[in-house]
């Protein structure tokens, strides 16, 4: 009972946004030693992260957590009491992995202690990669970062046939910067590109370094994945990350096969896609690239 009225507990589970920040935010800690971090900094786990540069070599770096336990640390004045849980036998069924939590406990009544620590690792996160591409890819039903952040592409290293990337480019923005427009005239705030053209023309790069050159995200979805369903389709779509750009790669691909007693078929048809793109349950304020190498193997519609 005295322990409800004088501490305050915050839990992040590991399919909340802000666990990564949470975790990257007590690395820094940990690293140089801020916010008093005290055990924090002697009880950690590694994480090797593997990272080509420009010049084609592999940068290899650790990466140290706070390792599943108890630890303290002194924030603001205040101590802190981290508990790092890692159920064993529970595990989350879209990565496969040991379902985690981080819990906060602190002294007081207010949680503003919490909102003040949540908003510093996500700035901190922010400042990370304000240079960098997060690349998301989907995982049941939810967009997970795959690997690390990227470094961004000049949109100037990627060569189009002339005029091509200036006009996308443009056309980009005065989508972005039109929303009102769209909103005061009914019309669903969202915008589709087909790239098409042979192996290795720079569809993709061109789509990286767009991203990148606007500060946005990229959602990778392969079509032809299998167990991809139009609903599971369109449940993608809608949820994908704010500020990111949805990226369906090599879509003819999934539409090879149409006869429906072929057990080979896909799992996402045309119609499917074309409902999880612009019908009514679409959702709005997305940019959504798709890129094929044969656009004489797309249906007409």
């Amino acid at each position: 009972m005295a322990q409800r009225h004088l501490l305050v507990t915050l839990e992040v589970t590991s399919k909340d946004r802000a666990y990564p920040w949470v975790l990257h935010w007590l690395t820094e800690q940990a690293r140089t030693g801020g916010a008093t971090a005290g055990a924090v900094a002697q009880h950690v786990t590694v994480d090797t992260v593997a990272q080509r540069l420009a010049s084609g070599k592999t940068l290899t770096r650790f990466e140290f957590t706070p390792c599943p336990g108890r630890h303290v640390m002194r924030y603001n004045g205040q101590l802190l009491m981290i508990d790092r849980v890692r159920e064993q036998q529970t595990v989350d069924f879209n990565t496969g992995q040991p379902w985690e939590s981080v819990r906060l406990t602190a002294l007081g009544r207010t949680r503003s202690i919490f909102e003040e620590f949540l908003q510093e690792a996500h700035d901190f996160a922010t400042s990370k990669q304000e240079q960098t591409t997060t690349i998301y890819s989907n995982w049941g039903t939810e967009w997970r970062p795959f690997g690390p952040p990227r470094r961004r592409r000049p949109l100037h290293s990627v060569v189009l046939d002339e005029g091509i990337s200036a006009h996308l480019r443009r056309d980009v923005s005065e989508f972005l910067d039109s929303s009102k427009w769209y909103a005061d005239r009914g019309i669903p705030y969202r915008r589709g590109y087909l790239l098409h053209g042979p192996p290795g023309s720079g569809k993709s790069s061109f789509v990286a370094a767009l991203a990148g050159d606007i500060g946005h995200d990229i959602c990778v979805l392969n079509l032809s994945e299998a167990g991809l369903t139009d609903d599971r389709l369109a449940h993608a779509l809608t949820l994908a990350p704010p500020q990111s750009l949805v990226l369906l790669e090599d879509i003819d691909a999934a539409f090879i096969e149409r006869d429906p007693r072929d057990r080979r078929s896909a799992f996402v048809t045309f119609s499917g896609l074309l409902n999880a793109l612009d019908g009514v349950a679409a959702g709005e304020e997305r940019l959504v690239f798709m890129t094929t190498n044969h656009l004489d193997r797309l249906d007409p519609a």
